[in-house]
C-alpha cells in the first residue's frame, strides 16, 4: 500500500478576537469559530488572593466552590435543575492571580443558560450549610494532600522556592489553618467587596446562532457591583535549600529539583521553555533516556517551567525508588549541566521546537481550547497575539541561546531541592553525596 507523503503543516495563526466593552465595564472577547457548536465561555476576574481577608486564605475557593449551589433567583438545587435542562455545565476556580467562572452549552441553548451564568456570579445564594460543607471537604482534601507525597512535595517544593511573605508561597485554596476559620459571612463579604463587572473580561468562543454581543449585553448588563481595589504582590525567590520530608516506610521518593522561574514576558522565557523540553520534556530527552531508559530509576521525569503572572516555579520532578533515590538525585544534578559539549545540539533544539510549535494548533482546536487558552493570558495581564509572537519566538530561538537560558535558571550551586521519602533511608546517604538535608 503506498502511503501518503508527510508535508510540512499548513501556516496557522491563533484567531484574532471581536472586542466590545459594556457600560457596566465587562470586556469581552468574542471568537467565532465555525462548526464548533460546544459554546465556550469563560469569566475571568482580575482578582488575586491578595485580595483575601487576613486569616482567612482559602476564601476565593470556597467561594467559587459554592457558586454553582443555587441562586437567589434559583435557590438550592433548582439551580443545578435549570443548568441541566439547558445542557450546560457551569466550572470554576481560583488562582493566585485571578478567579474564573466557565460555561460549557450546546449553541443552541447558549441564549438560555446566559441568565443562569450571570445569576452565579451576581447573586450566588452562598447558604451556610454550602458554605460549611465546601469548608469541611476542602479540609479534607488537605489532609488528603499531606498524605500523599507527589501533593506533599508539590506544595513545600512552593513554599520553599518563594519568599513566605508572599501569598504565592502557600496553596491557591489555602492552607487548615485559614480555611478552617472561614464561615458563610466571611464567603459573602468578599463576594460583596470584589465580585464586580468592571474587574471581568468574559472569553467566548464557538459557533453561535445568532450575535453573540448582544446577547451578552442584555445578560450581563444589569450586573452593577462596585469593588474594591487590589494590587497584585510580585512574589520574590526564596534562598535554595534542600529539604528532606519523613514518610515512614515509603518504597519511593518524590524528587523536585529546581527554583524561581520566570513569566510569559521574561526574555528567556521561549529559550528556557525548548531548553526544558529537550531536557526533560518528552521521552526522548536527556532526562528521561538516562533516568528511565538506561538507569530503570523511574516511570519518567519532567522539567517544567510554570508561569505565573509574575515569576513561575521551575522544576524537575520525578518519582524513585528508594533505593536508588540518592544515585537519581546525584546524576539529576549531572544532566542538567550543560557547560562545555553538553549545550543543547541542534537536533534536540528542532525536535523541542517541532512539538511545542506543532501542538499549539491542536490545543486551540476546540472552543474549549480557545477558551483556555486566552483566560489564561488574560489572567497574566497578556494580549491575545500573545500566542502568535510566542511561536515566532520558538522558532527563532538558536541552540546557544536555548543553552544559555537553561544555564542562567538552573544554577546547580543555587537550586532547591525537595525529597518526601523515608528519611532513616534517604538523609544519611544524601549528606554523604553532599547534599546537606534539613528534616521536616
Amino acid at each position: 500500500m503506498k502511503r501518503p507523503a508527510v508535508t510540512a503543516p499548513l501556516p496557522w495563526d491563533f484567531p484574532t478576537p471581536r472586542t466590545a466593552t459594556l457600560d457596566n465595564g465587562l470586556d469581552l472577547l468574542v471568537f467565532d469559530r465555525p462548526g464548533q457548536h460546544l459554546i465556550n465561555a469563560t469569566l475571568v476576574l482580575d482578582l488575586p488572593l491578595t485580595a483575601e481577608a487576613a486569616g482567612r486564605e482559602g476564601v476565593s475557593a470556597i467561594l467559587q466552590r459554592c457558586l454553582d449551589e443555587g441562586t437567589l433567583t434559583h435557590p438550592g438545587t433548582d439551580f443545578a435543575d435549570e443548568l441541566e435542562g439547558c445542557g450546560a455545565v457551569l466550572s470554576g476556580g481560583s488562582s493566585h492571580s485571578a478567579a474564573h467562572l466557565g460555561l460549557e452549552v450546546p449553541s443552541t441553548r447558549f441564549a438560555a443558560a446566559l441568565p443562569l451564568f450571570v445569576e452565579a456570579l451576581r447573586e450566588p445564594q452562598l447558604a451556610s450549610e454550602d458554605v460549611r460543607r465546601h469548608v469541611d471537604l476542602r479540609l479534607a482534601e488537605i489532609a488528603q494532600q499531606e498524605a500523599h507525597p507527589t501533593h506533599r512535595g508539590a506544595i513545600a517544593f512552593r513554599a520553599a522556592v518563594v519568599d513566605d511573605r508572599f501569598r504565592a508561597a502557600r496553596p491557591a485554596a489555602g492552607t487548615a489553618q485559614g480555611v478552617g476559620g472561614i464561615t458563610a459571612e466571611d464567603v459573602r463579604a468578599h463576594h460583596r467587596a470584589h465580585y464586580g463587572p468592571q474587574r471581568g473580561t468574559l472569553v467566548v468562543a464557538g459557533d453561535f446562532d445568532a450575535d453573540p454581543i448582544g446577547l451578552i449585553a442584555d445578560a450581563f448588563g444589569g450586573w452593577q457591583q462596585p469593588v474594591t481595589a487590589v494590587d497584585h504582590e510580585i512574589p520574590q525567590p526564596a534562598g535554595a535549600r534542600a529539604l528532606l520530608i519523613h514518610r515512614p516506610g515509603a518504597v519511593q521518593a518524590d524528587v523536585r529539583l529546581g527554583r524561581f522561574g520566570v513569566d510569559r514576558r521574561h526574555p528567556d522565557y521561549s529559550a528556557l521553555r525548548l531548553g526544558n523540553f529537550a531536557l526533560g520534556g518528552g521521552f526522548l530527552s536527556r532526562l528521561n533516556r538516562i533516568l528511565r531508559e538506561e538507569r530503570g530509576y523511574t516511570y519518567g521525569v519532567q522539567l517544567v517551567n510554570t508561569p505565573a503572572r509574575s515569576g513561575g516555579l521551575l522544576a524537575l520532578h520525578a518519582s524513585f525508588r528508594t533505593e536508588v533515590a540518592v544515585d537519581a538525585v546525584v546524576e539529576a544534578y549531572d544532566l542538567l549541566r550543560v557547560d562545555g559539549d553538553r549545550g543543547i545540539t541542534a537536533a534536540e533544539l528542532a525536535d523541542a521546537a517541532s512539538f511545542l510549535v506543532g501542538i499549539t494548533p491542536l490545543r486551540c482546536a476546540t472552543a474549549s481550547g480557545i477558551g483556555d487558552q486566552v483566560a489564561a493570558l488574560v489572567e497574566a495581564g497578556l494580549p491575545t497575539d500573545f500566542v502568535n509572537t510566542h511561536v515566532a519566538d520558538l522558532r527563532r530561538v538558536t541552540p546557544e541561546q536555548a543553552t544559555e537560558a537553561v544555564a542562567r535558571h538552573l544554577p546547580l550551586d543555587d537550586l532547591t531541592l525537595v525529597v518526601v521519602g523515608d528519611a532513616e533511608m534517604l538523609a544519611d546517604p544524601l549528606r554523604a553525596a553532599g547534599v546537606d538535608v534539613d528534616l521536616a
